[in-house]
């Protein structure tokens, strides 16, 4: 049994699949991932804290639309700005 379809519905979806570019080769892949390696690797962080701090934590990330893990960082840096930052044994910041 053979139906007709009527195709020109699918025309808009057809024109965006259209407008992405080609993948990236695998020298510019290759690059992305050793810049990766040399940032700071993401890992888990739990803490218990009061339910309402928690959400205004998560108030303020939407806020400001950014993630909480950068709430967490700005934090950081806000507290050592106050009572002074932690310095390694080379004398590093961090």
């Amino acid at each position: 049994m053979s139906r007709d379809v009527d195709l020109s519905k699918l025309s808009k979806w057809i024109g965006k699949a259209r407008q992405i570019g080609e993948p990236p080769s695998l020298k510019e892949d290759a690059r992305d991932s050793a810049g990766a390696a040399r940032r700071d690797s993401i890992v888990q962080f739990n803490v218990k804290i009061n339910a309402s701090v928690k959400k205004r934590i998560k108030q303020l990330a939407a806020r400001d639309d950014i993630q909480l893990g950068m709430i967490v960082a700005r934090m950081v840096d806000l507290y050592e700005k106050e009572y002074g930052a932690l310095t390694d044994t080379a004398g590093k910041r961090r």
